[in-house]
């Protein structure tokens, strides 16, 4: 069974001020005994949420409002500061795409790289298929990544982040660093990959987006849920 449990989960970021940076403050701190406690940012306060097979959850909110905290909380990369989060199936987060791709290597091996990160077996149809996905220009697929644009890269990542079908899919707001001639076959991968996953949760500002794809939308502003939405019939099933 597929979950995700946040239980009155709290997370905090720790941020040192410019004085406690200081290697000079840092030292005669220490000589006098002292020690220098970093203030911090809450970024989640105080947060339940329980997504069970067949949820569609949207996270919408402003620039610091907490939606990609709480997309890492659910992904188990944020362990949090306070509460309890309960994780069970195959996950697949797309929250940085490219995270642990290397551009000394060519577009071949970043996929088999990515998909045994991801603890996928990189048959060569699997790889293929990824490739054939991108429509790049074969001459690019045994060369460096430091001959791609940011676009070919996006174009790269994005095809291996959603070749695997998981059971739980958590998503940032990935198609503003899509190119624009990509964004509709990205898009269309996405509506597909809604239907197949148990669990699927995604950040946007893009609300309209977020109508289309998830059955409830959750508001967020200052790390805290403060309205919820139902939508009626979302595309993505």
């Amino acid at each position: 069974m597929s979950l995700i449990d946040l239980e009155d989960v709290i997370l905090d970021y720790p941020v040192a001020s410019p004085e406690q940076l200081s290697f000079k403050r840092t030292l005669v701190d220490r000589l006098r005994g002292r020690r220098s406690l970093p203030s911090v940012i809450r970024a989640i306060d105080h947060v339940s949420i329980r997504l069970e097979p067949g949820a569609r959850i949207g996270l919408y909110g402003p620039n610091g409002s907490g939606k990609s905290s709480l997309l890492r909380l659910m992904a188990g990369i944020y362990p949090p500061t306070e509460g309890k989060v309960t994780r069970e199936g195959r996950c697949t987060s797309l929250l940085g795409l490219g995270l642990g791709a290397n551009i000394e290597l060519s577009a071949h091996d970043n996929i088999v790289l990515l998909l045994r990160f991801e603890g996928v077996e990189p048959t060569a149809q699997l790889v293929e298929d990824i490739w054939r996905f991108t429509e790049l220009d074969r001459k690019f697929f045994h060369l460096s990544l430091r001959h791609f644009s940011t676009g070919m890269m996006m174009r790269l990542f994005f095809a291996i982040s959603t070749a695997p079908h998981p059971e739980i899919l958590l998503m940032d707001e990935w198609l503003s660093v899509v190119d624009e001639n990509f964004v509709s076959k990205a898009e269309e991968r996405l509506r597909s990959y809604v239907g197949k996953a148990s669990i699927f949760a995604i950040a946007s500002h893009n609300l309209w987006l977020l109508r289309g794809v998830c059955k409830q939308i959750l508001f967020l502003e200052g790390g805290k849920v403060v309205n919820t939405e139902t939508v009626e019939a979302p595309a993505g099933g």
